[in-house]
């Protein structure tokens, strides 16, 4: 009944599109302009289109701080640690774009903000775009011809004994451009400690209470990425980009020394000790042609190979545990889509291919060869444009999901509806209505059907038998915009059905399994308002997030219910070379399955100045802080009841200092840009160690 009222509403909407007797161009979409922070801003169906001022341009000094001067509403630009979030992190991932292709770190960094021509904003994103995107910024830049840039950056955070760096340069020569970038990060950790105390109900209706204190906790990780592309582009648009990268992370050392005290008096140490070293080779081949004046192609395929030797060890004074697994992983992705821009619509189409192959092989202890097969088959369309004073976007997916672990299979085919309606109440006034509805799969270490001791009284299986969830999300949000104020309220109802839901059983000898089994379901209904103000326009700004989750977790055998509040609130100066910006939040509070976690109060404040082409910052987190608590667990279960306090001296008052150096000379060249990180499989479904 659902899929059938589904399949009439998209049917009613495809008739409507195609009916629709309008004869303005495909920008007919488009609907009101308003002047946000000198830039003009254009309000369209699927979001906003922005046009930076020459000022903007002048003083930014890289695709980072230009974006951060932009007036992009719900997403959250740091140009010291180089990311850029949604407000909301339950919105969807933001996805950033270089002339409509995915972009990387080195990529918006070594971006010349001159050469921007406009920024799109689409924040209600369609089916093309992948999954979990909630916000995708698409920069589109002007077509040169020549030229060079070279960079590196650099941050320390003394105190954290953590470092990190990237160079890249970029040459370029008539239609091609050849780039090589490099990124290397390094920490070493000591300053953790966590508490956690734990009620087992044991068989005669009597409580073992244990406390586990642990001081000795240290973290070394180190990582390496290194990448050569070369791109082409011709003056018809059509352009071919190779990518080649390897990435190393090793983590040679995770170490816990955990004192552990019984409700009858006995005290034990125990040990957790475990290595990691993954090597990842990526290979992406992307090309993108037009097809007369209106219609383009894109074609892309990666290949990737990932290798993990990971090591774990338990040790106790009663007992001992340790396996080792040496895990290989290949994969393929390949996707077409093509589109046609016509005048009552755009229409979009594609196919997306993925397989991927697991070999887990683990010894010791834990004696398993886990292999996995997995396959997934998406075919999608969609048309989007306006038809008297609504726009809209219909898009519709079919997908076939395909999976095989020893004697386990599963095989199914899902329907994908996605609809976007947006409808202008007034000049400054937008009322939108988006619709998603797509398969969630678990994760692949629940999979493995693996047993792994994680202390003397607890043990963490695998179930290979877990199946794929349908995840359906609403949202309506109404905003309004002027010239120095945007606003929203958001309304956002996210169901899913029949999800892996932790599991938790005792055993014979009083010992506590953990593993995951199909549930009932996990909704939840968030209202949220956003308000970014100019308070002094092009030089002071501030935003303020605030919203109120309900989460609703039905298991097999059990019911959890939570209500929380969540809010952070930002400011930033521009004052000519010198930037400042303070950030405070709350912490997150969120409840999923049995286990409700709350990220504590946190600040951060950072300083930059900018000279020619050397920008320098200084920044701090966690201000009077200095053993400031970062995280609280608890698990509601009723048989094994936990509370987990974890603090960080490390990251408390924690001072840290950035360095940027671009230098660009006559670098004239339409540049494509792809983001292969998201391309790499690094899931290797390697069970290990965890609460």
């Amino acid at each position: 009944m659902k899929r059938t009222f589904v399949l009439v509403l998209l049917t009613m909407w495809t008739s409507l599109a195609l009916k629709a007797q309008t004869d303005a161009p495909n920008d007919s979409v488009q609907l009101e302009e308003v002047v946000v922070r000198g830039a003009r801003v254009v309000n369209r169906t699927d979001g906003k289109l922005l046009f930076p001022s020459e000022e903007m341009t002048k003083s930014a000094t890289s695709g980072y701080s230009l974006l951060k001067m932009l007036p992009l509403p719900n997403v959250k630009v740091d140009d010291i640690s180089e990311s850029i979030t949604a407000a909301n992190s339950l919105v969807g991932a933001v996805q950033v774009r270089i002339n409509d292709v995915e972009a990387s770190t080195a990529d918006i960094q070594s971006l010349q903000p001159r050469e921007v021509e406009k920024v799109e904003l689409i924040d209600r994103p369609g089916v093309r775009y992948g999954e979990g995107v909630g916000i995708v910024i698409n920069i589109i830049t002007r077509k040169v011809t020549a030229g060079y840039v070279i960079g590196a950056s650099g941050t320390l955070v003394p105190k954290t004994d953590m470092g990190k760096g990237n160079a890249y340069t970029k040459l370029n020569s008539g239609k091609s451009e050849l780039s090589l970038s490099y990124s290397g990060y390094y920490r070493h950790s000591s300053g953790m400690n966590t508490v956690e105390q734990a009620d087992y109900l044991m068989a005669d209706n009597t409580y073992n209470k244990v406390e586990r204190n642990t001081d000795d906790i240290i973290s070394r990780n180190t990582s390496h990425e290194i990448q050569a592309r070369y791109s082409m582009i011709n003056a018809r648009g059509t352009a071919f980009l190779t990518t080649l990268s390897t990435s190393i992370d090793n983590n040679p050392r995770n170490y816990k020394k955990t004192d552990v005290t019984y409700a009858d008096g006995r005290n034990t140490t125990e040990i957790i000790d475990n290595s990691e070293n993954t090597v990842s080779p990526l290979l992406d081949l992307y090309f993108k042609t037009n097809i007369g004046k209106d219609q383009s192609l894109l074609a892309n395929a990666t290949g990737a190979y990932t290798h993990t030797d990971y090591d774990y060890l338990f040790s106790s004074d009663k007992t001992s545990f340790s396996y080792n697994t040496i895990g290989k992983t290949w994969s393929l992705k390949s996707e077409a889509i093509y589109e046609n821009r016509m005048k009552p619509f755009t229409l979009s189409a594609g196919l997306r291919y993925a397989q991927k192959y697991i070999d887990n092989d683990y010894s010791g202890d834990a004696t398993l060869v886990s292999q996995i097969h997995s396959c997934s088959i998406y075919a999608f369309s969609q048309i989007q444009g306006s038809l008297w004073k609504i726009g809209y976007m219909v898009g519709l997916g079919l997908s076939r999901e395909y999976y095989r672990q020893g004697d386990t299979m599963y095989d199914r085919v899902w329907l994908r509806p996605k609809l976007n309606l947006s409808m202008p109440l007034s000049q400054s006034l937008r009322l939108n209505y988006a619709l998603t509805s797509s398969p969630a799969s678990s994760k692949l270490q629940n999979m493995s059907g693996l047993s792994i001791m994680t202390n003397e009284i607890e043990y963490s299986v695998g179930n290979p038998d877990l199946i794929m969830e349908r995840r359906d999300d609403h949202t309506l949000t109404l905003s309004y915009q002027s010239p120095r104020l945007y606003t929203q309220l958001m309304t956002f109802y996210r169901h899913n059905d029949h999800p892996a839901m932790q599991h938790v059983y005792r055993t014979e000898d009083g010992r506590f399994v953990k593993t995951f089994l199909e549930g009932r379901r996990i909704d939840m209904l968030m209202l949220q308002s956003y308000t970014n103000y100019d308070i002094i326009p092009l030089h002071l700004n501030a935003y303020l997030s605030a919203e109120m989750l309900n989460i609703w977790n039905d298991g097999q055998d059990y019911s959890h219910r939570l209500t929380s509040f969540n809010f952070n609130v930002g400011l930033t100066a521009w004052l000519g070379n010198w930037t400042i910006m303070a950030t405070i939040d709350n912490g997150f509070h969120f409840m999923e399955n049995e286990y409700e976690g709350r990220n504590v109060f946190s600040d951060y404040v950072s300083v930059s100045y900018k000279l020619k082409n050397l920008t320098a910052s200084l920044f701090c987190q966690n201000l009077f802080k200095r053993n400031g608590k970062i995280e609280e667990v608890e698990n509601h279960n009723r048989l094994a009841h936990k509370f987990f306090v974890a603090r960080n001296r490390d990251t408390s008052s924690a001072i840290g200092i950035k360095l940027v150096w671009t230098l660009s000379k006559g670098r004239k060249f339409n540049g494509i840009e792809r983001d292969t990180d998201r391309l790499k499989d690094k899931e290797t479904g390697v069970a290990k160690s965890g609460k």
